[in-house]
């Protein structure tokens, strides 16, 4: 008596125990040897958050067949195919499950692409990263540790690769950074040889994408613990090839209640920002531009004129060099320039009309804003937050419903030509510049048509031009 096909499962919110449910049947049904493997089975067990995405190791073929089991089961849409890499997947209902083909793997020593073929279980695990990912379970839960080293490894948090490292790097550069991202997401720390391995290799960097450098940058500075990754791309010789902006704050010193180098400092800010891709971005990039405007005054202070002006500059290229979008480029750069004008903040002398501008320059991104300059805050000897969090109130206080952050002018430029019985020209920028000056002055009111006329008329210079 065979078993019966695929089931289809009532369409209902599905657990990972259905999954994994369906995944094994289909592989009984199927004859296919298939085990989990990778991230997946590392966070099992280490108590970690349960992911959706489901990683496959499939030994021989059927891996597509499996897949297409597992789909029809929930109605989801066929799999995809990557035939090159030996990978197949399908989604649904928030779910990612991806199988690869038992393989053997080589890097040429100038190519971005490997060289594939077909291998046993073995050859798949000891061409992995690390030991902790190169775990499999059967699909009934069975550990296979087939290096002899992956569970002790996972319980002394131990990033050690399979192979002499120098050999795991080699096969795929990219395994430098992914450690790094690795002791940023877990707190691992590296096994003896493994950054020796790093500083030797750091210059075979320039073969990777800078999509896939960027990709394991993104998930470092969201881990929980982002500043050990980053040091670790620095004493590993990766942040001189691919970044090297951040190494030249090595030894930079600071005066006042900055206690350590403009390097340490970031780290220690950045540690100290919530994990938003953006503000830890802009926290890591916050005082780019104290190297290159680094001086020291007539008394022996340390000064960095307009290095927020610069370090904006510097921060948007360096983004665009990793191809982040435009707006992500965007916001981080704004973010630089204006860090330091929550930390100047002086209920004493800022106005009104002062915390309406930083309102509106900073826009949607105040909270991120007010985020970054608490990390700096707490990254130096200055004594507390309290003038950030005043500074936070008074914003929200002045900002009721957008009036300010959305801020427009009045009149539009159709209704100020018509007011002026003029065409257009540079001319109506100006006047529309100067009555946005005016609403962040508390003159006009942001909705108010008829009195930006009567202010406009009273300025008619504004008019004639």
């Amino acid at each position: 008596m065979t078993e019966a096909g695929p089931v289809t499962v009532a369409r209902q919110a599905l657990s990972l125990s259905d999954v994994l449910d369906a995944v094994a049947g289909a592989a009984r049904r199927r004859g296919v040897e298939c085990y989990l493997v990778g991230g997946f089975v590392r966070d099992r067990l280490l108590g970690r958050e349960v992911r959706k995405d489901i990683d496959l190791l499939v030994v021989g073929d059927g891996a597509v067949e499996l897949l297409s089991d597992v789909a029809a089961s929930f109605r989801w849409s066929r799999p995809q195919q990557f035939e090159h890499f030996g990978t197949a997947q399908v989604r649904g209902d928030d779910f990612v499950v991806e199988v690869v083909r038992a393989r053997a793997e080589r890097y040429d020593p100038e190519s971005r692409k490997p060289s594939v073929r077909a291998g046993t279980l073995d050859e798949d695990v000891w061409r992995r990263d690390f030991t902790v990912n190169a775990l499999c379970q059967t699909l009934d839960g069975t550990v296979l540790d087939r290096t002899g080293r992956g569970l002790d490894d996972l319980r002394d948090r131990v990033l050690r690769t399979p192979l002499d490292p120098a050999e795991t790097f080699g096969e795929d550069p990219l395994r430098m950074f992914r450690a790094a991202r690795f002791v940023a997401e877990l707190g691992f720390r590296l096994a003896d040889g493994v950054i020796e391995a790093m500083r030797d290799q750091a210059h075979r960097a320039d073969i990777l994408s800078v999509e896939r450098i960027a990709a394991e940058l993104r998930r470092l500075l969201v881990g929980d613990h982002p500043a050990a990754g980053i040091e670790v791309l620095r004493v590993g010789g990766l942040l001189d090839v691919v970044l090297p902006e951040l190494p030249a704050m090595v030894g930079v010193e600071q005066s006042g209640y900055h206690v350590h180098d403009v390097y340490v400092h970031t780290l220690r800010a950045l540690d100290a920002a919530p994990p938003d891709l953006i503000t830890r971005l802009a926290v890591l990039l916050h005082d780019v531009g104290k190297p290159p405007t680094h001086a020291i005054a007539a008394d022996g202070r340390h000064t960095f004129h307009d290095h927020p002006q610069v370090g904006a500059a510097m921060s948007a290229a360096m983004l665009m060099r990793l191809r982040f979008s435009n707006e992500e480029v965007n916001a981080v750069a704004s973010l630089v320039r204006l860090h330091l004008r929550p930390i100047q903040y002086d209920p004493a002398t800022f106005s009104d009309a002062a915390v309406r501008r930083l309102v509106h320059a900073v826009g949607p991104l105040r909270q991120q804003l007010l985020d970054v300059a608490r990390a700096d805050t707490r990254a130096s000897a200055y004594p507390d937050l309290a003038q950030i969090d005043e500074l936070s109130e008074r914003m929200e206080s002045l900002d009721r419903g957008g009036a300010v952050s959305g801020l427009r002018a009045p009149l539009d430029g159709q209704a100020i030509m018509a007011i002026a019985g003029r065409g257009p020209g540079r001319w109506v920028g100006r006047a529309k510049a100067a009555l946005e000056e005016a609403v962040l002055e508390g003159e006009l009111a942001a909705d108010d048509a008829e009195a930006a006329e009567r202010w406009l008329r009273q300025h008619a210079e504004l008019l004639s031009g």
